[in-house]
């Protein structure tokens, strides 16, 4: 299954998904599928989210709090989730505000390691 397959199977599991991205933690894009058109640049939303990831990541490991895996953002208009997929490459996805949180959370956890097979 290529990058694109496994992203667009997580956006069109999860009611309310806007985009599922593979990003570098150094904010390159590596594939993403839109689920459709959005209101917000969702790419560019999505590589400067790639910063917040990286900075919590760093702040876990300075206080020795352990591996972050997981982070969600929440604004008025976008809620997106990331999960770690290597060291180097995570996945996020973002939906509506009234999109299933709960099912974009468990369709990463499965897939990340999918994807993480194919890096």
């Amino acid at each position: 299954m290529s990058f694109r397959e496994h992203l667009q199977t997580v956006c069109d599991g999860v009611d309310g998904a806007l985009a599922c991205s593979l990003m570098g933690v150094d904010g390159i894009e590596v594939d993403t599928h839109l689920a459709g058109p959005a209101k917000l640049d969702l790419k560019s939303l999505l590589v400067e989210y790639s910063s917040v990831f990286r900075n919590a990541r760093e702040a876990a490991e300075a206080q020795r709090a352990g591996l972050v895996d997981e982070i969600s953002l929440h604004t008025g208009q976008v809620v997106t989730v990331a999960r770690l997929v290597s060291p180097d490459y995570f996945m996020v996805v973002a939906l509506t505000p009234e999109g299933n949180y709960g099912k974009a959370r468990y369709l990463l956890r499965v897939t990340a390691p999918k994807v993480r097979s194919e890096l």
